[in-house]
């Protein structure tokens, strides 16, 4: 499951980081971004990104020292230069013309669709992978769906080259792939997690997070020493790679699979006796309508939609906040967009063994725990990155933080749904993703309206910040106020007479 999320993620974040070479650049979104002339030396010093340059750095800033004026005035020259360069910089123009490296004239509008795309198709990805899952298992669901999602990564600048509304078109449908992912995901972790290790189950899940943090020094690197276009093939044949252990080594239940040993399958099904059925529960024995009026459900939606809202916005924009505000050329703006991903990571873990310990020794009820993870320090944080302004240091400092603080989700909204009803984890994962993915439909479009076509001035960022903020916290009140972490009676299964279950399976024959 790690492995799986890592490599949805790679698909869905190669067009928000390759949007930033593919797009030919605006005469406002000049290549050095808005902070580069208040801020030289800070970026010099920034050497976390560039450890090699250090002797190279010292000496330039030894030569700021003494030499500021002229410096100054030399800089200035170059910006205006590299901006003439950036408006006369060609564009691509004949079909099909591969490995070219050219960027594409499209505008910014066009960029903000292209990203918000795959949230398009995650939308109805993630409704009908909970019952995909359901249907076929979800074992069979991810592997098909992540064969299409790799073949369409794979052939992108191909499609690209062909006409903007093609790659849109695919950018839909591989969002639908990634949608059946977590659904699918969900359904695995009911089977095989025994309750008191449930969270840690859970975190695995965050491999996506693993992913994010592999994805963009890798996509960045690739797409700035090759080509962009070699960004998109590269992942793509790494993920057909991973398709083939998939094929070898994942399985629905412990009961299905063939090399388990029989002490430890006997220890995860006598520990989940009472709570999970062995059999997959079809569509007619899930509660639809007990689910949809349940308030603690209704209240774990909104908190999942405000997590997402915070994951998606870094996800669709920190990289253009990071090139095109900050100032980071390409390969250091993938470093320092991948670092809040490894706080995210390992804050998780230590939240998913601090929450299976609390729940195994009871120190607190499971509702009390789930409430006590909000989401309330990622949005203050996310507040102050946005009146951080032009201070490198604490701007990523603060990113740092407010994602790396959001690992406590995975013992909030992520876990909730297997506590209310393990039964049907995979189907609620699927309801509260689709709801909460419409935020990343939702983030491209509002990136580009407020900063975007302004040329991503700091004060249209600080905006950005302050909404991504409050959508965060807003739901994480409501969700203390309506959640909960018992199990609802809505999680019986109900059985289906034997006659009516016949004539289902002749149906699906």
């Amino acid at each position: 499951m790690f492995t799986c999320c890592w490599t949805s993620y790679m698909c869905r974040l190669q067009m928000p980081i390759l949007a930033v070479p593919m797009i030919k650049a605006l005469p406002t979104e000049q290549v050095t971004g808005a902070c580069f002339r208040d801020n030289e030396r800070q970026r010099r010093s920034l050497l976390m990104f560039e450890p090699i340059d250090f002797i190279e750095e010292y000496i330039l800033d030894r030569k700021l020292n003494f030499h500021e004026t002229k410096e100054i005035e030399l800089e200035g020259e170059r910006i205006v230069r590299q901006a003439e360069e950036t408006e006369e910089q060609p564009a691509r123009s004949a079909t099909l013309s591969l490995f070219s490296g050219l960027p594409f004239d499209w505008g910014p509008q066009i960029r903000g669709q292209l990203i918000a795309a795959y949230g398009y198709g995650y939308l109805p990805g993630c409704f009908l992978g909970g019952i995909m899952a359901l249907k076929w298992g979800p074992r069979q669901a991810i592997l098909w769906t992540s064969i299409v999602a790799a073949t369409l990564c794979l052939i992108t600048p191909i499609l690209a080259d062909l006409h903007w509304g093609i790659l849109v078109f695919a950018r839909i449908i591989v969002g639908f792939t990634g949608g059946v992912t977590f659904p699918a995901c969900h359904t695995l972790v009911a089977k095989w997690a025994p309750p008191h290790e449930r969270a840690r189950f859970i975190w695995s899940l965050l491999g996506g997070t693993f992913g994010t943090i592999f994805t963009y020094p890798l996509v960045a690197a690739i797409a700035q020493y090759l080509n962009w276009e070699s960004a998109w093939y590269i992942p793509s044949l790494l993920m057909f790679i991973w398709i083939f252990f998939w094929i070898l080594l994942a399985f629905d239940s412990p009961a299905e699979h063939p090399g388990i040993t029989q002490e430890e399958k006997d220890y995860i099904l006598s520990s989940q006796a009472g709570t999970v059925r062995m059999q997959k529960p079809t569509l007619k024995q899930t509660p639809i309508k007990a689910i949809l009026t349940s308030i603690p459900f209704l209240s774990l939606v909104i908190c999942h939609f405000g997590n997402l809202f915070l994951i998606f916005f870094y996800q669709n924009s920190l990289m253009l906040y990071m090139s095109k505000a900050l100032g980071f050329d390409l390969t250091k703006g993938g470093g320092a967009a991948g670092l809040p991903w490894a706080g995210r990571m390992l804050f998780g873990f230590f939240f998913c063994w601090a929450g299976d310990n609390i729940k195994k020794k009871e120190v607190m009820s499971i509702t009390k725990l789930r409430k006590g993870a909000s989401h309330f320090l990622p949005g203050i944080f996310l507040i102050l990155v946005g009146y951080a302004e032009c201070n490198l240091y604490l701007a990523n400092i603060f990113l740092f933080l407010a994602l790396g603080f959001n690992g406590a989700a995975s013992i909030a909204n992520l876990s909730n749904n297997q506590d209310i009803s393990p039964n049907f984890a995979g189907f609620l994962y699927g309801i509260m993703n689709t709801v909460g993915s419409i935020s990343s439909i939702i983030i491209p479009i509002m990136v580009e309206e407020i900063a975007g076509k302004y040329g991503n001035p700091i004060h249209k960022w600080r905006q950005l910040f302050l909404i991504a903020a409050s959508v965060c916290i807003c739901s994480m009140i409501i969700f203390i106020i309506g959640g909960s972490g018992e199990i609802q009676k809505w999680n019986e299964i109900e059985d289906v007479p034997d006659a009516e279950r016949g004539r289902g399976r002749e149906r699906e024959a």
